[in-house]
C-alpha cells in the first residue's frame, strides 16, 4: 500500500467535502436514491466523496450492510463494480429496485397495460393494524397492483409501490402519516380513497428525472454480513454504514413497508432477533463481521465504516469507531485513521417509540469514519 497516497486521500477525507456548497442538500444526487425511505440512511453526497477518495474505476465495492443501497447506486453510476449485502428484505427490495433498469418508456407501458385495479377484494386476512392506515378501496387496489408486480419481476415498480405506500403527501396512498416511520397522527385522520395507478406513474417518473445508465455493473444479495456469499479476496474495497446499535429499530421503523414486502409480523420478529442491533450482542456480532470481511478482502484492501456514536445517557457515550477499530486490530486490520463528522441537531432523528409515537431526539450527532486496511503497512 503506498502509505503517502492513503495520507493524502485521509487528509482530503477531513474536508468534509459533502458538507458544502450544492452537496450540503439532503437531497443532492439523482431521483432514483429517494424511491423509498429507510432509517439511518446516508446522504448520497457523503456515499459519492467516500467513493470517489477510496476508490478507482472498475474497482470492486462491497456494502455488507447496504440498507436501501445508497452506497451501491452511487457507485455504480460512478463506474465501480458494485455488491450489495442486507439481512432486511425490505432493503434488499428497494435495492434491487435500484438496479431494475428497463427504461422509463418501459415501466410507463407496463402499468398502462394492466388490467382495472379495481376489484372486490376479501381484505380479511389483512391484519387491522396495516388496514388502519387506508381507505378500503385503496388497499385493494395496493394488494391487486402487489401481486402483478411479484409475478412479473417488476422490482422497480415494487419498489416505486413501497416508496409511495405510506407518507404525508398527496402522492403517497395512506392516510397522512409519518414518511420515514409508519405512525398515526392524533388526532387521528379519516383515510380518504387515494387512486394507486396516476400516483405510480407520477412516481416513476420522478425517478427517471436524472439520467441512469441502462447497463449497470451492480449486484444484490440478501444475507447475513457474518456469512458472506463471496469469494475470498475478491473485494477491492468495502464501504458501509453498519447498524446503529442500541438507537434505531430498522425492523419496527419499516413494519409497514416490510408487510406489503411480504414479511409477516411473527417474521418481523424473528428478523429483529438476528440483526445487528442489540447492545449486548452487537461488538461480538461485529467481530464475525470483521473476519468475514478480512477474508473477502484483498491484501492491503480498505475497510471504511461509518459509525454513530450512542449516548446511553448524558454522561455515557460509547465512542463505536474506537470500539469497532480495537477489535479489527486482533483480526488483521490497521487503523489508519478516525475522522468525525458533526450532524446538525435540525438532520438528527433519533427514534424511540411511546405506543404509535414518533419521537424526534434533536441532539447534535457525530458520526466517526472509520477507516482501515487489511493486513496494512
Amino acid at each position: 500500500m503506498n502509505t503517502k497516497n492513503l495520507n493524502q486521500k485521509i487528509e482530503r477525507l477531513e474536508l468534509r467535502e459533502w458538507t458544502k456548497g450544492e452537496y450540503a442538500k439532503q437531497n443532492w444526487g439523482a431521483w432514483m436514491h429517494s424511491i423509498s425511505s429507510y432509517v439511518g440512511r446516508i446522504k448520497p453526497a457523503f456515499a459519492h466523496f467516500l467513493i470517489d477518495i477510496f476508490t478507482a474505476e472498475n474497482d470492486i465495492v462491497l456494502d455488507p450492510f447496504s440498507g436501501v443501497g445508497t452506497v451501491p447506486l452511487e457507485a455504480d453510476n460512478m463506474g465501480r463494480k458494485t455488491i450489495a449485502n442486507d439481512l432486511n428484505p425490505y432493503a434488499y427490495l428497494i435495492t434491487k429496485a435500484k438496479f431494475d433498469r428497463r427504461g422509463l418508456e418501459n415501466e410507463l407501458a407496463y402499468l398502462k397495460s394492466l388490467p382495472s385495479l379495481k376489484g372486490d377484494l376479501d381484505l380479511s386476512d389483512v391484519p387491522d393494524w396495516v388496514k388502519e392506515f387506508y381507505h378500503d378501496e385503496t388497499l385493494k387496489e395496493i394488494l391487486i397492483l402487489r401481486k402483478y408486480l411479484i409475478n412479473d419481476g417488476r422490482d422497480f415498480l415494487f419498489g416505486c409501490l413501497l416508496g409511495i405506500v405510506h407518507g404525508h403527501r398527496t402522492t403517497h396512498l395512506s392516510m397522512r402519516t409519518g414518511y420515514i416511520i409508519p405512525y398515526i397522527p392524533n388526532p387521528k385522520p379519516v383515510a380518504e380513497y387515494r387512486e394507486v395507478l396516476p400516483r405510480m406513474i407520477s412516481k416513476a417518473r420522478r425517478m427517471y428525472s436524472d439520467p441512469m445508465p441502462s447497463v449497470t455493473q451492480g449486484s444484490v444479495l440478501l444475507g447475513d454480513a457474518r456469512k458472506l456469499n463471496l469469494k475470498n479476496k475478491s473485494i477491492d474495497v468495502v464501504i458501509s454504514s453498519p447498524p446503529y446499535y442500541h438507537t434505531l429499530d430498522y425492523v419496527h421503523s419499516n413494519r409497514l413497508r416490510l408487510w406489503f414486502a411480504g414479511t409477516t409480523f411473527q417474521e418481523q420478529i424473528t428478523l429483529s432477533n438476528n440483526l445487528i442491533q442489540q447492545q449486548h450482542t452487537y461488538l461480538s456480532a461485529m467481530n464475525d463481521v470483521g473476519k468475514e470481511l478480512h477474508r473477502v478482502l484483498k491484501d492491503d484492501a480498505l475497510c471504511i465504516f461509518i459509525l454513530g456514536d450512542v449516548h446511553l445517557s448524558k454522561s455515557n457515550t460509547l465512542n463505536t469507531a474506537e470500539d469497532i477499530s480495537e477489535r479489527y486490530q486482533s483480526l488483521g486490520f490497521k487503523t489508519h485513521a478516525i475522522v468525525s463528522d458533526q450532524i446538525p441537531a435540525s438532520r438528527t432523528t433519533i427514534v424511540k417509540y411511546s405506543g404509535k409515537s414518533a419521537i424526534e431526539d434533536k441532539k447534535e450527532k457525530l458520526d466517526r469514519i472509520l477507516v482501515m486496511s487489511k493486513n496494512g503497512t
